[in-house]
């Protein structure tokens, strides 16, 4: 059995990735199964005990309890407990809508369950008065929603479905999001861009993952955070399915670093980072705002933080790669003009060929040199690193971001 909540600990992502994925691998490992006990001492020591969660972590905890309910063909049985240490954060997790989506919810008025964590419904409902604020609510977006796999079927190719679903998601994501992203002096006049941003990751994680994708932003005085979170089929797999064209052959710059021998790690989960670095950089690359753009946009632009987790491995941007960061930003900006001059003026010819493969080129020696940065200052004392490794492996693409509010 493993604790969620532990007493006095905040439930954040970091104790998320560095200490309950393991706790969970350990009892699966000793029991064969799991079986999750929201708090640490139950209906013990009422008095002396106090839970909190990061309201981002609850992505991850949904997409992980929606992992090992697909393993076991079944939903993970979750221990609740109703008493003075547990009715606030019971409350804002059944406010936010979690139970409604981690059950078996068939009422239409509320979000549709997915069936991944089994419990004891009496425990939740009358609880304190405090309502948290309406738009703080856990969203799942998933292709069996809304009729969107009948409506995809009228499409041939990925890139139409891609730009149908898009067009479907900056709707619901305006609706979802826009309120918040007003309430912070960093985003609320690029509010636009952050929907789009948004859009895109989450059409990402629905038709190329083929995953559902949960999401969550919270804004409090001090910051706006957001996470998203999927257990599709990742970033390398993914990644296989580009084909080559004039700027991008898959793994070009995988293949490189994968040269540089740097890192003294494990070669299955450094190759998990090389993968973040290469999706990264085909996200450079491309002719749509994406991922690249959103980790440029947070911590170059608002001095934020943007953390990327793919199975093993997560890369933590900071401003302490500003200067890297500038170029690449400068780089990605010439690029992204010239796809828009040819998406506008319908050109066919190849007149930007050139300027764009040295642009590309430019990128490239970028993303070089800034994995070798990351590597020596890992080498040099790896507790104060951007890069991480876990013993876990965590399927999926997760990011975190947190935006202060200037």
């Amino acid at each position: 059995m493993v604790s969620i909540l532990k007493n006095n600990e905040n439930f954040t992502p970091y104790v998320f990735y560095t200490t309950f994925l393991k706790e969970v691998a350990e009892d699966i490992n000793k029991e064969g199964y799991v079986i999750f006990k929201f708090v640490e001492n139950g209906d013990d020591k009422v008095f002396d005990s106090s839970y909190r969660i990061e309201p981002i972590s609850i992505p991850l905890l949904l997409s992980l309890s929606e992992q090992l309910s697909k393993y076991f063909k079944e939903p993970i049985d979750l221990l609740l407990y109703k008493n003075n240490a547990t009715k606030e954060v019971l409350n804002f997790l059944h406010k936010s809508d979690f139970f409604w989506i981690a059950g078996n919810n068939k009422l239409t008025s509320y979000p549709l369950g997915k069936n991944i964590l089994k419990f004891e419904e009496s425990f939740l409902g009358d609880f304190i008065k405090k309502d948290p604020r309406p738009e703080h609510r856990v969203r799942c977006y998933s292709l069996n929603d809304d009729n969107l796999i009948s409506k995809l079927e009228v499409f041939e190719s990925e890139d139409e479905k891609r730009d149908f679903l898009i067009s479907e998601y900056v709707y619901t994501v305006r609706q979802h999001f826009q309120e918040l992203l007003f309430d912070n002096s960093n985003t609320s006049n690029k509010t636009d861009y952050y929907v789009e941003l948004l859009s895109e990751l989450i059409t990402n994680g629905v038709l190329h993952s083929k995953s559902n994708t949960f999401a969550l932003m919270f804004v409090n005085n001090f910051s706006t955070k957001f996470s998203i979170s999927d257990n599709g089929i990742g970033f390398e797999e993914s990644l296989k399915s580009k084909s080559a064209n004039l700027l991008y052959t898959p793994f070009e710059l995988k293949n490189k670093i994968d040269k540089l021998s740097i890192l003294k790690v494990n070669p299955k989960i450094i190759n998990n980072l090389h993968v973040i670095f290469e999706t990264l950089y085909y996200s450079a690359l491309k002719d749509r705002r994406g991922l690249f753009d959103l980790m440029i946009s947070v911590v170059l632009e608002s001095k934020g933080y943007f953390r990327l987790h793919s199975d093993n491995a997560q890369i933590i941007v900071s401003n302490r790669m500003n200067k890297q960061l500038l170029e690449l930003s400068n780089l990605r900006d010439d690029l992204f003009k010239i796809h828009e001059d040819i998406l506008i003026n319908s050109i066919k010819d190849n007149r930007y060929d050139d300027q764009m493969i040295k642009l590309k080129n430019q990128i490239m020696d970028c993303f070089m040199n800034l994995y070798n940065i990351v590597c020596d200052k890992y080498n040099n004392d790896y507790r104060y690193s951007s890069i991480r490794f876990y013993n876990v492996k965590f399927k999926g693409v997760h990011i975190e971001v947190e935006i202060p509010n200037a």
